[in-house]
């Protein structure tokens, strides 16, 4: 039976909207794929393509020829069949036609290694990412919907659609739901993506996660919950996994790898989860290799699909305390062919390896119009990766079988056999699987090796069925494995609202002598919304902490306020010790603390310098004048660099003559650090008994450069345009440093724009500039507001010579300033006259494509590429460069020399979700540029070219905030010329190719 088809419809004006928009990227693009189609689409020229590591064997396992065009995700069953998802209306369906896309089953039944048959399941997908099967049916998400497709009749065909929940977001094709997986305990993960924002209603409330975010749904209960919402833990997560002892991993469609663990708190608190590893060239999916057919030394690692350099990479896994750290080791297979597109990987019933291959010339889902000819909607294949000299495993026959017959495949060594079996107990009457279980429990033999490995099996089993078995519980929770007791203190977490007393079972795990047992506690703890709770999970503090457990316990914070809070404000909550206590509070200040309680903590003994200082600058930010009088007399504020530079930041304080003369001592320091950050402190708060002390500093010209530089920006605040005279002086004169001289037209920058302008085109005529160091001359006067018009004006009556305007435009590009007069006035005086199309011609491309093929030098590409500060200054290759713009290691492997051409010479036309410029005006007018990493309601996250540190920009002291196109500036190659351009894109369109 067919599914009935939904009927796609869309307003007369959205119609419009996106014909202009596909008329518009034809027009960019057309006619040519973002990556050669290759001239020989067969099976046979893809294998030749590929280059295995040694001791594998590759075959086809199905392809298009079984129908399984544009495959994007697939899952095994118990009896050894390939469900296949196929999406060939991606990345967008036609207005007015009919969802077509299908859910296909693949059978190899003469079992030679090969399918030989298959048929439809359910059509009339409307562009699912992902499904599971479970339940006596296939979870999958479609859209908006998670959906429920079920065959009742024993066809073979879905004829039941059951919509289990809405309202997921529908952004971008490219980011909803996907990678559906099982947990050990039943619990059903997907994730969606960065552009991605859902509202979902369930009968445990509305469920909210904008943009990226992992979900958690609990079918017996239809509990749905998200974590890691915001993107705090990749832009577009795509592939998950657990452990043998049932720790969560996640990847990012980037290089990144997430033990995910520390993130699965339930709390709108967002924060930047660690990555525990990255690949050098983004990739997704993790399949771990935990089967007999594999070599030993594969066992445990990940195998991971690197969809956009077309391999089959690998990590390996270490401990790292609490959790993991990560490693790339060479790949599993490498293909010379730009349409292998590996998206999903699983390891099969025989043991093997199945690579999922969506086979296309083009992935990138803006790149290129979603109407491209070559978008490839015929082909797709399945590959089988063996190990010679190994025998394949040999599946048992589990389909049909009573649970007392399953349950001894619990103790299998092969994961693929033990995750089916957990998958049909969980489907299966709990009338028939309670006694089944609890009688196979009883009688394992305790001396067996895997004892507690095969307890935790059967406990993810109850947990499936959502039946609470306290017994094996707290057997599990005093057992000798770390892993048997970590999965414990796991599902006490999950269970705590059905638990007696679930304090008690995790109350010895938290302060357990391993790390990863007492991060699961501190996460299963933020379950239990009582006071107490917070006051157990600050005992996690009695033993060493990393940044997982500290993740993890603020994120815990977070979760127990409405809990916490209003017990310790009544006095009915104590901790064990009153470190915990501080600790608690400075990381998230109670709005009814007073001055007398900050104090109060800040004076125990023995406290981490982060929880003082923390405890220090919440007593300033709501004190008064004695309160900063006490703070600034604490030996530790006056030796801490971190807590003066924060104190700057809050609203000035006045200060008596008292704490003035303590916060000389910092000025005194022998320590560059702390006297720099007191000079921000005296300048931020203008105290003016300081000045002449900053003068001293400044004026000694034996004193560090960096402190006397600092020193003469604070003079600038404290005397205002009286200080001029002396910022003149200093630029005038040759001898002074160069970091003072920055400094100074910094000053003059602020006070006079015009005048800095004069100065700065002074410093500009310089001798033994270089691309960078011009770069910071003309920084100061470019960030302030009317900088850059000052500038230009002052370039109009005093003339560059050729090489130094030449310098000024590559200084402007690493900058990624895009000021047009600025530019057309520097290329005047560089003589710059470019041959090349500054509009957008689809037949200039095509001119210089051909090219860019017949006589393009990669070799002196690469000289011109490393001769160019700007293309390092934001590009990473090969792990050096900058991270503000994308990775170029594997450029060559997305982007064909056309769409090369088009990124470098017109930056606006095609923009990487996540590389917008956005440009921040502070109310001081100071301009700050750069891409957008993270931001919350009260600053945001800007990564600059100017610092390898992100810039954090309160939202209160920001006037205006813009996104003005890519940071990639337009004309950067005005000075080249066409065979310079020719070169440059040959070199990169060969980046990732060897």
């Amino acid at each position: 039976m067919t599914l009935v088809p939904k009927t796609v419809t869309f307003p007369l004006a959205i119609l419009l909207f996106v014909g202009q928009i596909n008329w518009g990227l034809a027009q960019n693009i057309n006619p040519m794929s973002v990556s050669p189609a290759e001239s020989d689409n067969s099976v046979a020229a893809e294998l030749k393509s590929f280059q295995l590591a040694d001791g594998y064997k590759i075959e086809l396992f199905a392809s298009e020829e079984l129908g399984i065009a544009d495959p994007c995700a697939m899952r095994w069953d118990e009896k050894g069949r390939l469900w296949v998802l196929t999406i060939p209306s991606y990345p967008q369906l036609e207005p007015g036609k009919k969802p077509f896309d299908k859910l296909i089953i693949l059978e190899d039944r003469n079992r030679d290694g090969k399918a030989d048959t298959s048929y439809v399941f359910a059509d009339n997908l409307m562009m699912p990412l992902g499904f599971e099967l479970g339940h006596g049916g296939v979870y999958l998400g479609e859209q908006t919907e998670l959906v429920f497709l079920k065959d009742t009749d024993g066809d073979g065909k879905a004829d039941t659609q059951e919509v289990l929940m809405s309202g997921f977001g529908t952004h971008d094709s490219h980011q909803t739901i996907n990678s559906f997986l099982w947990s050990p305990g039943g619990e059903l993960f997907f994730s969606q993506g960065h552009s991605i924002y859902s509202r979902v209603e369930t009968a445990w409330g509305v469920q909210k996660a904008d943009r990226a975010a992992i979900w958690r749904y609990r079918p017996l209960r239809r509990q749905l919950d998200n974590f890691l919402d915001g993107s705090t833990a990749s832009v577009n997560p795509w592939g998950m996994n657990f452990g043998e002892w049932g720790e969560m991993f996640h990847k990012a469609n980037d290089p990144e790898l997430f033990y995910t663990v520390p993130g699965l708190v339930k709390t709108a608190h967002r924060a930047l989860l660690p990555p525990i590893g990255k690949l050098v060239i983004k990739g997704s999916i993790i399949e771990m290799i935990r089967t007999k057919h594999l070599p030993d030394d594969l066992k445990g690692d990940f195998i991971l699909a690197g969809y956009y350099n077309n391999k089959i990479e690998r990590m390996r896994i270490t401990d790292d305390s609490s959790g993991y750290v990560a490693r790339q080791l060479d790949p599993i297979l490498s293909s010379s062919s730009r349409s292998f597109r590996p998206i999903d990987i699983k390891i099969g019933p025989d043991g093997a390896l199945y690579v999922l291959d969506w086979y296309n010339p083009i992935i990138g889902h803006y790149q290129a119009s979603m109407r491209h000819p070559d978008r490839d909607k015929m082909h797709g294949r399945i590959w089988r990766i063996t190990a010679t000299g190994r025998p394949l495993v040999q599946p048992p026959k589990l389909a049909g079988q009573p649970a007392a017959a399953l349950l001894d495949y619990l103790k299998s060594d092969e994961h693929w056999i033990r995750y089916q079996v957990k998958r049909l107990l969980a489907e299966k009457p709990l009338t028939e699987v309670r006694p089944a279980l609890a009688e196979w429990v009883e009688k394992l033999n305790r001396n067996e090796p895997n004892y507690e490995h095969h307890l935790m099996e059967a406990l993810g089993v109850f947990e499936s069925h959502e039946l609470v078995y306290e017994d094996l519980l707290q057997q599990l929770a005093t057992g000798k494995e770390p892993g048997a007791r970590a999965y414990a203190a796991h599902v006490a977490g999950r269970w705590a609202d059905r638990l007696p007393n679930p304090l008690a079972v995790l109350e010895p795990l938290i302060q357990d002598e391993n790390a990863r047992v007492r991060l699961e506690a501190l996460v299963a703890v933020s379950n239990v919304p009582k006071p107490e709770a917070m006051a157990l999970a600050t005992q996690v503090l009695y033993r060493p902490m990393d940044k997982f457990l500290r993740y993890a316990l603020t994120k815990t914070a977070y979760a127990l306020q409405e809990a916490w809070e209003p017990a310790l404000k009544t006095g009915r909550l104590t901790f064990k010790k009153p470190l915990h206590q501080a600790w608690l509070v400075s990381v998230l200040p109670p709005s009814w603390y007073i001055p007398e309680q900050y104090r109060k903590l800040a004076g125990i003994n023995n406290l981490q310098p982060e929880v003082r200082r923390n405890l220090l600058l919440s007593l300033a930010t709501i004190g008064k004048t004695p309160d900063i009088e006490f703070v600034l007399s604490q030996p530790s504020a006056q030796a801490d660099a971190r807590l003066l530079e924060n104190l700057s930041k809050l609203e000035a304080q006045t200060v008596t003559p008292l704490a003035a003369s303590y916060l000389q001592k910092s000025l005194s320091s022998k320590t560059a650090d702390v006297t720099i950050a007191a000079i921000q402190l005296v300048k931020a708060w203008k105290i003016q008994s300081a000045t002449p002390t900053i003068n001293t500093l400044t004026m000694n010209s034996q004193q560090n450069p960096r402190v006397r530089a600092e020193g003469l920006k604070a003079l600038v605040e404290l005397k205002g345009r009286p200080v001029l005279p002396l910022l003149q002086k200093l630029v005038a004169t040759s001898e002074t440093p160069t970091m003072i001289r920055l400094a100074a037209l910094q000053g003059m920058s602020e006070l006079d724009v015009t005048q800095a302008a004069v100065a700065t085109v002074k410093e500009m005529q310089g001798a033994g500039l270089t691309a960078n160091t011009m770069r910071d001359v003309i920084t100061p006067l470019i960030d302030q507001r009317g900088g850059i018009k000052a500038l230009t004006a002052q370039l109009s009556k005093t003339a560059l010579s050729k090489p130094q305007a030449r310098l000024a435009l590559e200084a402007l590009a690493i900058k990624g300033i895009d000021a047009p007069e600025l530019s057309n006035r520097l290329n005047k005086m560089a003589e710059e006259r470019t041959i090349l199309s500054r509009q957008y011609s689809p037949e200039y491309v095509e001119k210089l494509a051909k090219a860019v093929q017949e006589r393009g030098d990669a070799k002196r590409g690469e000289l011109i590429y490393r001769a160019n500060p700007s293309c390092a200054a934001c590009h990473a290759l090969n792990g050096q460069g900058g991270t503000i713009g994308p990775n170029l290691s594997a450029v060559g492997r997305g982007l064909s020399s056309r769409e090369l051409i088009t990124e470098v010479l017109w930056p606006n036309q095609n923009i990487k979700e996540g590389y917008n410029r956005v440009q921040v005006e502070t109310k001081k007018g100071e301009l700050i540029q750069g891409i957008k990493v993270f931001e919350t309601p009260e600053v945001v996250h800007i990564k600059t070219t100017d610092s390898p540190k992100t810039r954090i920009i309160p939202k209160k002291e920001m006037a205006k905030q813009t996104e003005t196109g890519s940071l990639m500036p337009t004309g950067l190659l005005d000075a080249y010329s066409e065979d310079d351009v020719r070169d440059l894109i040959r070199y990169l369109s060969e980046l990732g190719n060897k």
